[in-house]
């Protein structure tokens, strides 16, 4: 009987030998599966490994800072004035009257007349022909000035105020003389469609005084 191994059997044992030891290679240069070479288990070397990858990838967590938002100041009162009074001199004086009955005439001019505000409204805003958005503007009335002692708001007159500039006229009550300064800018409807720039209060309404009911 013959004893030699046969050649394919001995070169297979060869192969078996040289993959040992490139194994053993591998896990020595990688500590992760060095840490679990004593076990048998294949699944026990990836698992290490697989954990040793995702220590070397893992990001720092990140941190947000709050930001603090920075306080709005209010307007000088002082320095608010001193600039309503200089567009007011640098517009031309006009009868609110002759802008009602000429609107052309005083187009793209900056005007400035006198009236007695009434009250503040949202007529005529988002009007596609001359548009103003109510997100960012009101409209206010004042009366006619030719109907005597009646009170009879000048609906014609289209007479737009900023939001923004609310508190300019925080104070202002129905029956208050004021003087308006602003830009006609549109004439739809054959009307006078005005920017206003700033309403500067000239007399304040007298208030009724409250009367004492009889005491008992």
């Amino acid at each position: 009987m013959n004893t030699a191994f046969p050649s394919s059997l001995f070169r297979l044992s060869k192969l078996v030998v040289l993959t040992v030891g490139v194994a053993s290679v591998l896990i020595s240069s990688s500590p992760a599966i060095s840490a679990v070479s004593g076990h048998s288990d294949g699944k026990a070397i990836l698992v290490a490994a697989a954990s040793h990858n995702n220590k070397l990838h893992k990001k720092a967590p990140v941190t947000s800072v709050a930001t603090k938002k920075p306080e709005e100041k209010k307007p000088d009162k002082e320095a608010v004035a001193k600039e309503i009074d200089a567009s007011i001199a640098s517009a031309t004086k006009v009868d609110v009257l002759d802008l009602l009955q000429q609107p052309s005439r005083y187009l793209k001019q900056k005007v400035t007349f006198v009236g007695t505000f009434n009250r503040f409204a949202d007529i005529a805003l988002d009007y596609k022909k001359a548009f103003r958005d109510s997100r960012d503007y009101v409209t206010f009335f004042i009366l006619r000035p030719d109907v005597g002692e009646k009170t009879i708001p000048m609906s014609e007159l289209k007479l737009f105020f900023p939001r923004k500039k609310s508190d300019e006229v925080m104070d202002l009550e129905p029956g208050d003389k004021i003087q308006i300064v602003g830009t006609p800018f549109s004439t739809a409807l054959d009307e006078p469609w005005v920017d206003v720039d700033h309403i500067k209060v000239l007399q304040k309404t007298a208030k009724p005084e409250r009367k004492h009911g009889p005491e008992f």
